[in-house]
């Protein structure tokens, strides 16, 4: 979430405020442009590297398939 303050003047370029990523309850008072963007790339690249973690993760998890399963197929050899 972005909060501009009173002192933005877009047509002058000057950006003020605050902004807080939600999921991780960071947040960062700005005085310019740039610190805004340094942030928003900062935290972009931080989520996106805990993405790809936890897509290795999953796939170093996943178990290959053996085929159908025969549960319940076996012959208890009381046959009558």
């Amino acid at each position: 979430m972005v909060q501009l303050g009173p002192a933005t003047k877009p047509a002058k370029g000057q950006f003020e405020g605050s902004v807080h990523e939600v999921d991780s309850f960071t947040e960062l008072r700005f005085h310019s442009t740039e610190e805004l963007l340094r942030f928003m790339g900062q935290r972009f690249d931080l989520a996106m590297a805990s993405a790809d973690k936890a897509r290795e993760h999953n796939r170093s998890e996943q178990v290959p398939s053996r085929g159908k399963s025969r549960k319940g197929k076996q012959s208890s050899g009381d046959e009558t």
